[in-house]
């Protein structure tokens, strides 16, 4: 190694030959203290490490996000072999779903259409209204290519299964549900107040002297026009998801009406859980499928 002596015993040699032979002598450029000394090896620049997707998060950089999101789906894509597929993401179980979503997924996957490749939507949700749900069914099936696909790593609740309906193939796996698409209004099931009726009836037909008072306290807690109109969204939600089953090949004996009205009409509890075993029983082993690579890949969207 060179010591820091050595520059001066240079300078000084150069100077001396200056001074006896009159020549400009090339006196080599002073040595920065931070740099190496010569002939030693040059020190390796760092280079910064992309931020991961929650530190981009945690630091409010909304591109750094973009681009540690973009690099962790492009990995899963890759590595489960999903080339074939456009991948969008539905997971949002904080918020409903809303038309936002629907406006959304269309910007997404509308660059797409003419590209001939299928759809995979991977939903985490507990649902939300089912007009936009009807539209994001209704719309990435035509937009896809031959077929339109959903896996459920989880959850895909209420008007995320009506989006289910929609697809050709819904993959799930053993912590997968689905549930029943009764819609729901303040957080009650809008087919409630029908059931509230039919029980109000059975008591003033078991106690004839209580009909008075039950017609006044139903007279002043739910407007007559209520009724009707609750009636209709249940009966819109059956509607929505009969249209989205038409035309798909349905286990024998059953048809897209039935499974409607069983979806809407047959659960008692909103959050009733339709897993794989039960979901395969009403819609068939043509759409809903267990163990494949689109569910594997979907339960990695889970560490996001």
């Amino acid at each position: 190694m060179v010591e820091q002596q050595s520059i001066a015993t240079i300078e000084e040699t150069a100077l001396a030959k200056k001074a006896t032979s009159g020549d400009t002598p090339e006196v080599p450029a002073p040595v920065k203290a931070s740099d190496p000394p010569p002939g030693e090896p040059q020190p390796i620049e760092s280079v910064a490490k992309p931020l991961t997707w929650y530190e981009a998060i945690s630091k409010d950089d909304d591109e750094a996000t973009k681009k540690a999101i973009a690099s962790e789906v492009a990995s899963i894509i890759a590595k489960h072999k999903l080339d074939n597929y456009v991948t969008l993401l539905l997971f949002d179980e904080a918020d409903s779903i809303v038309n936002y979503h629907a406006d959304r997924l269309y910007a997404a996957a509308s660059p797409f259409k003419e590209s001939g490749k299928d759809i995979l939507l991977i939903v985490q949700s507990n649902g939300g209204r089912i007009e936009p749900a009807y539209l994001i069914s209704k719309t990435l099936r035509r937009i896809s290519g031959k077929k339109f696909v959903v896996a459920v790593p989880r959850r895909a609740k209420s008007a995320a299964t009506l989006i289910s309906l929609g697809a050709d193939e819904i993959h799930m796996g053993m912590m997968s549900q689905l549930g029943p698409i009764d819609p729901q209004l303040h957080g009650l099931p809008v087919l409630a107040l029908g059931n509230a009726l039919d029980v109000i009836a059975g008591l003033t037909s078991r106690f004839p002297a209580t009909s008075e008072m039950f017609t006044k306290y139903l007279t002043d807690q739910v407007p007559i026009r209520l009724l009707g109109y609750y009636q209709r969204v249940g009966e819109s939600a059956e509607q929505y998801a009969e249209r989205l089953l038409a035309n798909k090949k349905l286990p024998d004996g059953k048809t897209a009406k039935q499974i409607a009205n069983h979806l809407v009409n047959h659960y008692k509890d909103h959050d009733f859980v339709i897993d794989f075993d039960e979901a395969q029983s009403l819609l068939g082993s043509d759409i809903v499928k267990q163990g494949t690579i689109e569910y594997a890949a979907a339960t990695r969207y889970l560490d996001f």
